[in-house]
């Protein structure tokens, strides 16, 4: 989504206009006396950055989830992953450990 040209409102920095983004970052020129700030795309729309036009703020918000529910789709593979991981190594650790039985010898 190109948002360039697009006027935005920070908390703190005010009115700003965006100079470029990509699916990772966002750049956004504010006053003078702010300048140019770069913030991670679409993270920034769920908290501090917001749209003057509603439809791309809707747009974004729905973005953000997207991005969120996919991370924790992430977190989840890999978490299942390591726990795997972990479980294989203890069962060879295991296997590794068990004593070899000897022959009990008669003493005559």
């Amino acid at each position: 989504m190109n948002l360039t040209d697009e006027q935005v409102m920070h908390e703190v920095f005010g009115v700003g206009q965006v100079l470029e983004n990509d699916n990772e970052r966002i750049t956004v020129m504010f006053a003078q006396n702010v300048g140019r700030k770069v913030f991670v795309f679409p993270d920034i729309f769920s908290s501090h950055l917001k749209m003057r036009k509603e439809d791309i703020q809707t747009t974004l918000n729905q973005a953000y989830e997207t991005k969120q529910k996919e991370q924790a789709k992430q977190l989840e593979v890999q978490k299942r992953e390591a726990e795997e991981e972990a479980a294989r190594v203890a069962e060879e650790q295991a296997k590794a450990k068990k004593p070899t039985r000897k022959k009990a010898v008669k003493k005559a």
